[in-house]
Parts: C-alpha cells; structure tokens; sequence
C-alpha cells in the first residue's frame, strides 16, 4: 500500500477545509435562477474560482448545446480523413448567436472536448468526443465509453457513464466529458495534474446543476486545480454527482447581465484574456413568456 505522507495529508486537509465553508447565502445573483460564488483561495495554491448553481424549478428554464454544422458528414477542408461535426466557435460567439436567433441565453459554458487537436491548432470545424446530442439528433458518436452530462426531454439532468443508443431519442442535449469525478456524494478521481477545469455537477435531489470554471497555468494569478480538487469542490457546492469537461485553455464560462445588456466572462485565460475556439458548447436559456 502507498504511504500517505503528513505533508499530503496537510495539503488534503486544506483543501477539504476550504470546500467545507462554501455557504450560498453569500452568492450573488446573476440571472434569473442562477446564483454566482467567487472564491479565491491561496491554500493550498493559488486559485480562482467561480462556481454557479442553476435552480432548474426556474419556470421557462431549458438548454441547448452545439448543434450539427449545415456540412456536418463532409471531409474536413483543412484536416485529410477527419469528417465534420461542428463548427469551432467561441462560447461568447456561442452566445452571441443563439442570442441573435432569438434564444434569450443566459448562461454558456464549453463541454466536450474534441479533434483534431494537433498543430497548427487551427482547423475550423470539429468532431467532439464520444455521444454528443441536441433534440435527440447525433451530433457525434465516436465509440468508446465516455461519460456523459445529459438533459432528458422531460427536463431531468443526469451524469452517466455511457448512453445506450436506445436512449438517443428522448434526450434533449447530451455532452461528452473526460471523467466522472464524484458520484452519489463521494469523490471518484485521484489526480495530481493542475490546470484550468471545467466541471458540471447535480444535486441528488436534481433541482440544482452546478457549472465550475478555474482558472489555471498564471502563476501570478490562479495555478488551477487537480481533477479530484473539481469534484470535491462541486461536492461541497450542494453536488452529489459530478463529471470533469474539457479544460485548459478550453475552460469559459459566462453569463449575460440582463442590466448591463453584455456578457460576463467568469474566467481568465491569461492577461490578455484569450478566448479558445472550441468544439462543443452548452448553453442554458429562459423561454419567452
């Protein structure tokens, strides 16, 4: 058996300590049903930290994700024998758009994580990783048995290990993520690689989805955090169930300020505020009375 040692006992405890004292009644609110906590930690490393809870009672709640591309199937131009299922997009030009349509989007957050991923890093459409789904049509479906977040038509939020193709009808958005992090209350994952993270969580009782982005690799600003460190931190935020997205410098998360009329990035690449184009993109919004 691996010997823990005091010094990472130390450490653990910090965490877990801090993960303890999250309290809600702190949160600001942002948008209607959605709480924001900020929290900046410099134990045991620097961090920055924002997490929101998405009260899914909210009347007219509903979501949305990336959706196929009007070229979805073809060859990718500038990538030989790698086939289109989406269009790289910003998750504020995400926003931007669904908003442009109509969609009163309130809340946009990157998901799967996707290929190609090889230099020159550029390529302009995607083929995100396992079973991804909106309005019960494939968006991609690469084998292998990634976990998933998933919305049912009926509105209930899930955390699962893989869908059955039987279950492909009757979901409303499915995104494929790296790992399940907690589930049923308890921490699943041991890591010790720090970086930006993107985690989604749910509550056991399923009225809450918690969306967590850290930022990470500044030094000077937030180091990020280990894929357990994630899930323990959504643990703590009221989740029972958690699952790790895509990260690094894929890591967005933003809301729209309904007083001030723009977008509200909760994350920091670095100083010059580089956002990613990335593959996949799941959205929350508030249907029109």
């Amino acid at each position: 058996m691996k010997r823990i040692t005091g010094i990472a006992l130390f450490f653990a405890a910090l965490v877990l300590s801090a993960v303890e004292q999250l309290d809600w009644s702190k949160a600001e609110e942002v948008q209607t049903g959605v709480v924001h906590l900020r929290i900046e930690e410099t134990r045991p490393r620097l961090m920055k930290i924002s997490i929101l809870r998405i009260d899914l009672q909210t009347p007219g709640l509903d979501f949305t994700a990336t959706g196929r591309d009007k070229n979805w199937g073809k060859e990718m131009p500038d990538c030989k024998g790698a086939f289109i299922r989406t269009k790289r997009q910003r998750t504020r030009d995400f926003m931007k758009e669904q908003r442009g349509k109509g969609l009163n989007m309130i809340v946009a957050v990157n998901a799967a994580p996707w290929s190609p991923w090889k230099a020159p890093f550029n390529h302009k459409y995607a083929n995100p990783s396992g079973v991804n789904i909106l309005n019960g049509e494939v968006v991609s479906e690469n084998r292998g048995r990634r976990p998933c977040f998933v919305i049912y038509e009926d509105g209930t939020p899930a955390i699962v290990p893989h869908i059955p193709e039987k279950d492909y009808a009757r979901i409303k958005v499915a995104v494929s993520g790296f790992s399940i992090v907690a589930k049923d209350g308890k921490s699943t994952f041991n890591d010790k690689h720090l970086a930006p993270r993107t985690a989604y969580g749910i509550s056991a009782d399923k009225r809450y989805i918690y969306i967590l982005g850290v930022d990470g690799r500044q030094p000077d600003w937030s180091m990020g955090m280990t894929c357990k460190e994630a899930g323990l931190w959504l643990l703590a935020a009221g989740a029972s169930d958690a699952i790790n997205m895509d990260g690094g410098g894929s890591t967005t998360l933003i809301y729209w300020d309904k007083k001030k009329k723009t977008m509200v990035s909760l994350c920091r690449h670095s100083k010059s505020r580089y956002e990613r184009v990335v593959g996949s993109n799941f959205g929350i919004y508030l249907k029109k009375k």
